[in-house]
């Protein structure tokens, strides 16, 4: 007595696609909030409105990568000076976003 068995796989691919596009719609979402979130809650004065205007973010199949392109004029990252200062300017949309994506995907 043979068991045979058939299985057809053909429709776990599009699975496998729908599934990474809802995460990253998800990651993605969180992001903008993260952004809005240091916008909204930075500790220092933003006279230029360089530093607000700067937080982004890249939502991809490995996670969410938070960061702030503002740059001095003489080449140094002042969003780093400035949170060495102990003002947050990414800081606090990082743990904000952290906590986020644990109540999304737990």
């Amino acid at each position: 007595m043979d068991v045979k068995v058939d299985f057809d796989f053909s429709d776990f691919e599009p699975f496998m696609k729908e599934g990474e596009t809802e995460f990253l719609e998800v990651v993605d979402k969180v992001g903008y909030e993260a952004d809005e979130y240091d916008k909204k809650h930075g500790s220092y004065i933003d006279r230029s409105g360089t530093l607000r205007k700067s937080n982004k973010h890249t939502a991809s199949k490995e996670g969410l990568e938070l960061y702030n392109d503002a740059t001095a004029p003489n080449g140094y990252q002042y969003a780093s000076k400035v949170e060495g200062h102990g003002f947050m300017v990414r800081s606090g949309g990082a743990l904000f976003a952290y906590k986020r994506l644990k109540e999304e995907f737990e």
